[in-house]
């Protein structure tokens, strides 16, 4: 029997819900783990695998290093030495000495990460880079980078796994909302080539990292393609402007898929505001860097 369940991973001290999770995936033979989340959440996670009888993890999949998808990878490998860790090759030395990420994070995310908490190395032999997973019927692993150098998606059967490829997304009445995900530091050559290396494999349902599925994932490309290039010629519209508030002024009215962010929950709304300001920082520099 073939199950796919999404694990919320909610972090009341950041007011954080509906917004981390991970990916259970069992097709009978064999269990994979997709995106663990952080270290603060890895008693939650272990107490949804156990409520799920989850007794052995074959395999993790990491779409990316990041530490609200990753940071607690450590952990569950300790708990499951089995598991064997698909990620990307540009991920491995940080997953095997997290020294370099963990102070990285701090430095960008600050009491945000602290309340993530310390990220645990992984032994670099649990550790597997490849194209092609031989599992689940065979599972497609596609380099993506773009939202980070080491982000990778996963084809499995009629599902993509596209971790933060297309941005931020929520489930509306007969509609959705996104958002790109742009963290410094960000190049827009990386991601739309992303979006051209994805498009044959769009056509499936997509599961993403923030937060649950959409049946066409065609639909989200083509409205993540649309939607990046706007915030970016918005951005870049602005070049002298401190202040974010007319650029977000500006993408309420343009962009009508952003514009969607009045129909979610307050509490939502209140964190996508937040980290608005982070995805037009990294357009922001990208902009300032190709100005000269």
């Amino acid at each position: 029997m073939t199950t796919l369940d999404l694990i919320d991973l909610d972090i009341d001290e950041l007011d954080y819900y509906r917004f981390i999770s991970a990916w259970l995936y069992r097709d009978g033979k064999e269990t994979f783990l997709i995106d663990p989340g952080p270290t603060c959440t890895v008693p939650a996670l272990f107490d949804a695998l156990l409520e799920r009888g989850v007794e052995r993890l074959d395999w993790i999949l990491l779409t990316h290093i990041h530490m609200d998808h990753a940071g607690g990878i450590g952990h569950v490998v300790k708990r499951f030495p089995e598991a064997r860790i698909v990620c990307h090759e540009k991920a491995v030395p940080h997953l095997v000495d997290p020294s370099r990420l963990w102070k990285g994070s701090l430095k960008v995310l600050g009491r945000v990460a602290e309340i993530y908490g310390p990220i645990k190395p992984v032994p670099e032999g649990n550790i597997i880079c490849t194209d092609t997973i031989p599992a689940a019927g065979g599972i497609r692993v596609i380099p993506t980078p773009g939202h980070a150098a080491h982000h990778q998606c996963f084809v499995m059967g009629d599902r993509l796994f596209c971790g933060e490829l297309f941005g931020i997304f929520h489930e509306l009445p007969q509609d959705f909302y996104i958002r790109p995900a742009t963290p410094p530091v960000f190049v827009l050559e990386d991601c739309l080539e992303s979006f051209d290396r994805i498009q044959p494999h769009a056509g499936r349902i997509v599961c993403f990292g923030h937060y649950g599925t959409y049946p066409d994932g065609a639909t989200i490309l083509s409205a993540a393609r649309r939607q990046l290039k706007l915030w970016v010629d918005v951005v870049r519209s602005h070049p002298d402007d401190p202040n974010n508030e007319a650029i977000i002024a500006e993408l309420l009215e343009k962009d009508p898929v952003y514009a969607r962010l009045d129909r979610l929950p307050p509490q939502v709304q209140q964190r996508e505001r937040y980290f608005t300001e982070n995805t037009i920082t990294g357009i922001r520099q990208y902009a300032e860097k190709i100005r000269g």
